[in-house]
């Protein structure tokens, strides 16, 4: 039987991914915002998107709303090679907070907009 969540990548695949993304958001953070701001690597929601399209190839998969009224989404590959959260504040700041490989839909949670 395969493994519904398998391991997570070993760190030498997927810390060079995180500094990646984070080193871009970061130096476009700096042409942007503020210095103080700069520090927590957010972009402007369309560049972000525009970024994580045109480097990974990653799309939105899954997003929803904290109470808070930020939203949070999950852009993957086509192929769930890779994937990245991203938090948006309702200013327009958008942040990435997480990045993996082997993004899953386990059937079993799929929405299903029929049932």
């Amino acid at each position: 039987m395969s493994q519904l969540y398998p391991s997570y990548a070993s760190p030498r695949r997927v810390l060079p991914r995180i500094a990646a993304v984070m080193g871009l958001s970061a130096v476009a953070a700096m042409a942007t915002v503020s210095a103080a701001s700069a520090q927590t690597a957010c972009l402007a929601h369309e560049k972000l998107v525009e970024m994580l399209d045109g480097r990974y190839s990653e799309k939105p998969v899954a997003a929803g709303l904290d109470v808070g009224g930020r939203l949070f989404e999950v852009f993957a590959a086509k192929d769930g090679a890779t994937w990245t959260m991203v938090v948006t504040t309702p200013q327009g700041a958008s942040c990435v907070v997480a990045v993996g490989e082997e993004w899953q839909v386990p059937e079993e949670l799929a929405l299903d907009p029929e049932t």
